[in-house]
């Protein structure tokens, strides 16, 4: 097995997801469902929960584990063949839990429907069901009163939509483009969005400031978007996004009311990024436009300054998550076949284009949990994808492996669009001690595993699932 055709394994995976989210919207890896029991009464002051990690079941149901005793409940009951639920996403307060489902007849997506729930399995409430537009990517405003989300608008768009925490059929559109990404402000007031890729790909990609409310429009910025997906917006009223530079690209750092921006790193490729909670230092990676993963570098750290820019890694990295008191950035590398070689970013990529996938493939099934694996012709076995979590300590400018795993496709589908999901859910415990995965242990089920940020224990499993993320508090 070559080093080309190990790495078209991980490619055919993540842009596979990379040409759901960006190109069709319509349920990445689909797993989405309608429920006839939904309660359009919810309380508007539900329990919060502290410390609890929710995932997906390999029933499709959604689950809520206590990592400290291992007792699993579960929200949902009627997950299977014919509906299924996914993407689970925490509101700040801890006090609602959004998510997204299917119902399929015949094999075939027939409704898609968001919704949310108390911690507690009480309240359930749709907020927005379809035929067609259907929801996939969620993030709760600051303020925990409204759901962003995104979903199909035509062929040629997705819209940027909001409902309404407990009110039922309260969906309304608020923005529209493609690709799409945003980050919500502190109060909640307004969003910084980045629509249309890059400007050097097109004419109409932007940068702008959204009002969410009151009479205001949504502006522009003069600046053109770089070569980036997802900003961030952080508490303390930060912006960091990549525009263009004359003929080179800048990672940037702003406030809403600065007219000229910080400038970090100039770079030419793809830029990924992640504010420090703090918002004190910056991590990022840089791809090589001949890449055809999404991100794909060695990590690199950079102070908010501009100032003590450093590799805190040369491994190529393909993901990475601040903790929540900014001591750790946890890291992901990827390893392919028997001999476990690590990629080689400085190497041409094989040519992939994600846009000759047949659609039809894409969609939901009443199967979706499938994983990415090839055969190996001259062994007659199986290739298995392995990524690894790194952990880097600030203090000690110090990195140290705590989990190796063979990922579910769930988790795996989310790896492209990182730097989206460390803005809208986290696999950081709260007290920024441990992390959660989800890792095959069949060709179609998972179990959900809990790793030691220090290294020092081994993983432990809390629960039988393909997707999880821990809660904010």
């Amino acid at each position: 097995m070559t080093r080309r055709s190990s790495l078209l394994i991980l490619i055919l995976a993540l842009a596979g997801c990379s040409f759901l989210a960006l190109c069709l919207g319509v349920g990445i890896a689909g797993y989405y469902v309608y429920s006839t029991n939904a309660n359009p009464l919810a309380a508007l002051n539900a329990p919060a929960a502290t410390n609890r990690i929710v995932f997906v079941g390999n029933d499709f149901n959604i689950y809520l584990a206590d990592p400290s005793s291992g007792a699993t409940t579960g929200l949902t009951k009627d997950g299977g063949n014919d509906r299924v639920y996914n993407y689970p996403t925490w509101s700040p307060d801890n006090a609602r839990l959004a998510f997204v489902g299917y119902t399929f007849e015949n094999g075939a997506p027939k409704e898609g429907a968001l919704y949310t729930i108390s911690p507690t399995g009480e309240n359930l409430t749709p907020l927005y069901k379809t035929a067609q537009n259907f929801p996939f990517y969620l993030y709760w405003s600051p303020d925990s009163r409204v759901v962003g989300f995104l979903a199909n608008k035509d062929a040629q768009n997705i819209a940027l939509n909001i409902a309404r925490r407990d009110e039922p059929d309260s969906k309304q559109e608020i923005d529209f483009g493609t690709p799409f990404y945003w980050a919500w402000s502190p109060d909640s007031s307004q969003l910084f969005t980045h629509v249309g890729g890059t400007r050097s790909n097109r004419e109409d990609a932007r940068l702008g400031v959204l009002p969410f409310s009151g009479s205001e429009t949504k502006r522009s910025l003069e600046s053109a978007p770089g070569d980036f997906q997802a900003p961030q917006w952080s508490n303390t009223g930060t912006i960091l996004y990549s525009a263009q530079d004359a003929s080179s690209q800048v990672i940037a750092l702003r406030t809403a009311l600065d007219r000229e921006p910080k400038k970090l790193v100039t770079y030419s490729g793809r830029a990924s990024f992640a504010l420090a909670p703090d918002a004190n230092q910056v991590a990022y990676i840089l791809t090589d436009t001949s890449a055809a993963l999404p991100h794909l570098g060695a990590m690199r750290v950079v102070d908010a300054t501009g100032e003590n820019m450093r590799v805190i890694s040369q491994e190529p990295t393909i993901a990475f998550l601040w903790s929540p008191d900014s001591s750790r950035l946890a890291y992901l590398t990827a390893t392919v076949g028997e001999n476990q070689s690590n990629f080689d970013f400085e190497s041409p990529l094989p040519n992939f284009d994600s846009r000759v996938i047949d659609s039809n493939t894409l969609l939901a099934t009443t199967q979706p949990e499938t994983f990415f694996t090839a055969r190996n012709p001259a062994q007659g076995g199986e290739l298995r994808l392995q990524l690894h979590w790194h952990i880097w300590e600030r203090a000690t400018n110090t990195s140290h492996l705590v989990a190796s795993f063979v990922p579910t496709s769930s988790f795996l589908s989310v790896v492209p669009y990182f730097d989206q999901y460390a803005n809208s859910s986290t696999f950081w415990s709260p007290d920024s001690q441990s992390l959660v995965y989800t890792t095959r242990e069949t060709a179609s089920s998972g179990a959900v595993y809990i790793a030691d940020a220090t290294g020092k224990t081994s993983p432990r499993k809390i629960g039988e699932g393909v997707l999880a993320f821990w809660s904010w508090k």
